[in-house]
């Protein structure tokens, strides 16, 4: 049993992430709509209640239309950043995923979406419920920063000294999500433009940023790092609940970059522990210094990496195959996030 909901239906979208107890950007209303100007389509929520008893299973994705004939085919994708399916587990947590697999499978066949794209959560760990079922991609690790070890007690004043220099010359400040756009973008165009990998999708326009600031009002947050007043440094996070998430970042070309990138991670870090943030979850593209021979163990933070899969349904392969399907390697540069 099913029970579709569209993001018109702002208070049931709300009530059945609250069942879940599920406090996470990647599935709320506001980001669902953001990521819409990256994957024109329509935005909706499938609630699924097994009948065997074994739980429930709550879906966010975008339904992207394919062709314009008369026979209409979509597919559908997880938003930009993390998603997938959330399971409420009461018996059988396997048993629920093949379950709900078998159901969304005969929604996609009604509905004509012959494709599906999933990004899955790491932070979550949703996708070990499927690794039988599915085709999982590894892309990479992700880190998450415990940050309670930043409330020294011999510190409770650092919230105070954030705008000030480090013994490198280096100053972190927070910036206004819209008055700082443009310095951020030339920045990010530029750093994106640096990797030939890099799919075109991910050469988001100002449109992109405006939707966020728009949707997520305070949960969007603007940081740069600076040296002598020039900008070296710029990352956008997303905050809900307990957790941090890096989102994008832009970099100046020049020899201070990483050191320009470690007080900016490290101070967002600070910034995040001194307002009742508990997690700053990274991904494995991000700033080098976090790579997994790089992580130091006496810095002031806990560690823990979880690896991000996505992975890819085919719902209808004679029509998948007709719209011209991508390789693999292909399918985790447009998916595989940046």
């Amino acid at each position: 049993m099913y029970e579709l909901v569209f993001a018109s239906q702002n208070n049931r979208w709300q009530q059945i992430l609250d069942f879940f107890n599920l406090k996470d950007i990647f599935y709320a209303r506001e980001y669902m709509l953001s990521a819409l100007r990256l994957d024109p389509g329509e935005a909706m929520l499938f609630y699924y209640t097994d009948e065997d008893g074994h739980g429930e299973i709550v879906y966010p994705f975008i339904k992207r239309q394919l062709t314009e004939t008369d026979s209409l085919l979509y597919d559908i994708t997880t938003p930009f950043g993390y998603g997938g399916p959330v399971l409420e587990i009461h018996n059988d947590g396997h048993k629920l995923a093949s379950n709900f697999l078998r159901a969304f499978g005969e929604f996609c066949k009604a509905e004509k979406i012959i494709a599906e794209y999933i990004r899955f959560h790491p932070v979550l760990h949703n996708a070990e419920f499927f690794e039988k079922q599915l085709d999982l991609i590894s892309v990479y690790d992700t880190y998450t920063l415990q940050l309670n070890a930043y409330l020294s007690e011999s510190d409770q004043a650092g919230a105070d000294r954030f705008n000030g220099a480090d013994a490198s010359g280096l100053t972190f400040k927070k910036l206004g999500t819209v008055r700082h756009m443009f310095d951020f973008l030339v920045l990010y165009y530029s750093t994106v433009r640096q990797s030939e990998e890099t799919d075109s999708y991910y050469f988001f326009t100002n449109d992109y940023f405006e939707s966020l600031v728009s949707a997520l009002g305070p949960e969007l947050h603007l940081f740069g790092a600076y040296k002598d007043n020039k900008l070296l440094a710029a990352t956008y996070v997303l905050t809900k609940g307990e957790t941090i998430y890096h989102h994008l970042s832009g970099k100046a070309e020049g020899a201070d970059l990483v050191d320009a990138e470690t007080v900016l991670m490290n101070n967002i870090a600070e910034w995040g522990a001194y307002n009742g943030f508990h997690y700053f979850h990274l991904a494995g593209k991000q700033p080098g210094y976090l790579a997994a021979s790089d992580v130091d163990v006496n810095k002031p933070y806990a560690v823990s990496t979880a690896p991000f899969f996505i992975a890819r349904v085919v719902h209808d392969p004679e029509a998948y195959i007709s719209t011209h399907p991508i390789e693999e390697t292909e399918l985790i540069k447009r998916y595989g996030n940046i």
